[in-house]
């Protein structure tokens, strides 16, 4: 079980540097539709319910209700409830990232997403569940269990983590196995 975990920290550390989340996303507008908005400037505070979509650039948050933290005009943090909630953003190697929970919170300067409640994150092909998930969208790491705000008397959930075979992009020619 030891050389499986000792696999699993290699091949997590060297996706950490491998993949990052879009650049150009920083620089893009943002855009929220929803059924209903409430927004108080001077606090820095929106509110949408109903539905709501957000896009910026590659960037996508859907939900039923979503928070919006801003300070000095500058995004700080979303909060999203949902049946469930989800994400998608393209990394700069186009790969899609993927998410689902029925909470997320998604902090902009840092990149942070955590997703609580039946959480699933897609990266490319590989496939990560768990009731906590924590993903830093720039650094592209995960980390994944027990949330360390659940007391010990909480049953500990189990992290399920599907990895897909590296495909192959030569084919090897029939003659060559003679």
């Amino acid at each position: 079980m030891k050389r499986h975990n000792n696999f699993l920290f290699i091949f997590l550390f060297i996706i950490s540097f491998s993949n990052y989340a879009k650049t150009s996303d920083e620089k893009q507008p943002l855009h929220i539709e929803a059924d209903s908005a409430e927004i108080r400037e001077q606090e820095g505070i929106s509110t949408y319910k109903g539905n709501v979509k957000i896009t910026k650039g590659s960037l996508r948050i859907q939900g039923q209700l979503i928070h919006i933290i801003s300070k000095n005009n500058a995004l700080q943090t979303i909060r999203v409830e949902g049946e469930p909630a989800t994400f998608k953003q393209t990394n700069d190697l186009d790969e899609e990232i993927s998410a689902q929970s029925q909470y997320m919170e998604y902090q902009s300067k840092s990149g942070i997403l955590i997703l609580k409640k039946d959480a699933i994150l897609i990266q490319s092909s590989n496939r990560f569940t768990s009731n906590h998930i924590i993903y830093n969208t720039l650094k592209d790491i995960i980390q994944a269990g027990q949330d360390k705000n659940k007391t010990d008397s909480d049953k500990p959930q189990r992290v399920t983590i599907t990895i897909a075979p590296e495909q192959s992009t030569t084919k090897k020619n029939p003659q060559e196995n003679k």
